[in-house]
């Protein structure tokens, strides 16, 4: 593999990595609502908003970046999105309803964060080849939310614990994808992991084809 296939299927790796955890917070609440509802004695409104509040501030950060005199750079939020999303997901273990709502709406705003950074991002570093970057990234959303919300009550049952084990566990993934983020966050400026070229949409299309037949 030549050095600007590694830098792309890196930049994919991340891209995925990322991406896989912007729904599972969301995702996997629903195959647990009704042991989560009985345990805090959740009306049926009340249990409808701890899915739906979260995607009700979907849009918050495009709100707040409007007012912002200059806006972070893309891995500067994702980083951030990241570590919101690990305090939200750990916030709703705590034995509280309240803690609960405040998890699943910091949950929220940090989906809404890398919502509009991860985008961004694809569109800065990969001109060339948008449409099929996006749609990797598109996938990775997709697998993540399907994948949360398939396994976790297997993942309770398999260990005979509560609803707080599948969704705790989802801290892990969210915070090793924030440590993968934190060194491009830390540059100065951005730099290219290899320069793009009319050849790089090729290449992609090459990277992801190769990925899905095997």
């Amino acid at each position: 593999m030549t050095a600007r296939r590694a830098g792309l299927a890196g930049a994919l790796l991340m891209i995925v990595f990322m991406a896989v955890n912007l729904r599972p917070a969301i995702a996997a609440v629903g195959p647990l609502l009704t042991e989560i509802s009985d345990e805090f004695g959740l009306s049926g409104t009340a249990a409808g908003a701890l899915t739906t509040l979260p995607l009700v501030f979907f849009g918050s950060y495009g709100l707040v970046a409007a007012f912002l005199p200059r806006a972070p750079r893309g891995e500067t939020l994702l980083v951030s999105a990241m570590a919101l999303l690990v305090g939200g997901l750990v916030l709703r273990l705590v034995d509280a309803p309240a803690a609960l709502f405040a998890g699943s709406l910091v949950a929220g705003v940090a989906i809404s964060i890398g919502n509009i950074a991860m985008p961004a991002i694809i569109k800065r570093d990969h001109p060339s080849r948008i449409t099929t970057v996006t749609a990797v990234y598109t996938l990775a959303v997709t697998a993540g939310a399907s994948l949360s919300s398939g396994f976790a009550v297997p993942v309770e049952d398999l260990f005979d614990a509560s609803w707080r084990l599948p969704l705790g566990l989802l801290a892990i993934p969210a915070t090793l994808a924030g440590l993968l983020w934190v060194p491009r966050a830390r540059r100065p400026q951005h730099r290219l992991l290899y320069t793009p070229d009319a050849a790089d949409a090729e290449d992609t299309e090459d990277l992801v084809a190769r990925t899905t037949h095997h």
